[in-house]
């Protein structure tokens, strides 16, 4: 009977101490989110077309989507597919739209303040796809590399990750800039 009990208790301390090694550490493993936020390019054309009298509209509403992998409580790696929306101009002479989308590779390095809040950086790069129409000339699509960075705050709760970004991206085609800077808000969950 003591040996069946000795059995049993050494049977439990190892399932619990198995059990314990596969406890969620808020400090590193795999993380997955989506975002949703306010884009805004600044590009010379639409500025111009602005100042001759056009209606531009060069804000739209974005979302996001990323994956990535926290190493320790200081850095991390993320992945992501951004879409910006689309940006118009119109006049009594013609219309036009810009849109743009891009997946993404970022660096970030994380500060951690007190009780799951924390703040982060992030640099990285984007490679995106855009496409111009107008009714005076045909539909034009570009694509490039480019980089991108941001800054947030996070916070997390159990394993629910909450973020307020601000992300800048330095899109360029042809010698002409396409910054766009993306606001956003973002739910994520860490395995």
């Amino acid at each position: 009977m003591k040996r069946l009990l000795a059995a049993a208790v050494t049977a439990l301390m190892a399932t619990t101490a198995a059990a314990q090694s596969h406890v969620y550490n808020p400090d590193e493993g795999p993380y997955l989110g989506a975002g949703i936020g306010h884009a805004k390019m600044d590009n010379d054309i639409l500025n111009d077309l602005d100042r001759w009298g056009a209606s531009t509209d060069d804000s739209d509403t974005a979302y996001k989507l990323f994956a990535g992998y926290q190493f320790n409580p200081h850095f991390a790696v993320e992945a992501g597919y951004v879409d910006f929306g689309e940006f118009t101009a119109s006049s009594r002479y013609a219309n036009g739209t810009m849109k743009a989308d891009g997946f993404t590779a970022a660096l970030v390095g994380k500060l951690p303040i007190e009780g799951g809040f924390g703040v982060y950086g992030k640099l990285g790069m984007i490679a995106w796809d855009g496409e111009r129409s107008s009714t005076l000339t045909a539909k034009e699509s570009e694509d490039g590399t480019d980089p991108f960075y941001g800054a947030g705050l996070e916070y997390v709760v159990d394993q629910i990750v909450m973020r307020a970004e601000f992300e800048r991206y330095d899109i360029s085609e042809g010698g002409e800039d396409f910054e766009t800077d993306l606001i956003s808000a973002s739910l994520g969950y860490r395995f």
